[in-house]
């Protein structure tokens, strides 16, 4: 004999199913967008009731053709209408029919996820002592994805930030960062860090360029200021 505790977890199963009920993923939308709730193949009555909430608070109410609660956009069928969304609008929502009896008919539920698109990616270099030391300028939080490539093969790198050794650096060696989420994606400039690996530290093309012009420099000064004899 089945314990009491499952038959009573049969019994729900049944009636979320014979009810109608559907439980789905979030669907994430971005900012602005126009997100549509129906109640899929359930025909709405004229004499029927119809509710629908956010996160248990009652937004919509209709008792036959009078309108009880009218807080948000709903159709001659019953679909809840969202129109240029905010992420404040995140949530569960819930509609349910119910006949003149009171008996429950079918009943929906939807989750949805309201996000900001991602912020278009800078990557910023700083040749270091023992490598260079990248970072991608992107929002960081829990809702962004990161990712690194590497001369157009993408990294194992998972992070904003990204320190490449100096005996894994080569001349020419290119990096593009990209950031994403659930609705958008963007990626940055490539850049060369053009850093020169010497055996005691790395520094730019640019640097090393500029230290053996003061060398040269310092070279003829001492070779004018000679009084050789």
């Amino acid at each position: 004999m089945l314990p009491n505790r499952i038959i009573t977890l049969l019994i729900n199963l049944i009636f979320m199913f014979s009810a109608g009920k559907f439980v789905s993923s979030c669907i994430y939308k971005a900012v602005g967008d126009k997100v549509v709730i129906s109640f899929d193949d359930a025909i709405l009555q004229k004499d029927n009731e119809l509710k629908w909430t956010h996160d248990k608070q009652k937004v919509y109410l209709r008792k036959g053709s009078q309108i009880k609660l009218n807080q948000l956009n709903v159709s001659e069928d019953g679909s809840l209408i969202l129109e240029n969304i905010q992420k404040d609008q995140s949530g569960e929502y819930k509609g349910i029919i119910y006949d003149t009896d009171g008996k429950l008919i079918t009943e929906t539920v939807q989750q949805l996820c309201v996000l900001e698109p991602v912020p278009e990616p800078t990557v910023l270099f700083e040749c270091v002592e023992k490598g260079v030391n990248l970072n991608c300028s992107a929002v960081n939080n829990a809702e962004v994805v990161v990712s690194w490539m590497k001369n157009g093969i993408k990294t194992s790198a998972t992070r904003l930030f990204l320190h490449v050794t100096s005996s894994e650096l080569k001349s020419g060696d290119n990096f593009s960062c990209t950031v994403s989420n659930q609705i958008s994606k963007k990626s940055a400039e490539v850049v060369k860090p053009g850093c020169v690996v010497t055996d005691l530290h790395t520094t730019t093309a640019n640097e090393d360029k500029t230290r053996e012009m003061n060398n040269q420099s310092e070279n003829k000064n001492i070779k004018g200021n000679c009084s050789c004899s």
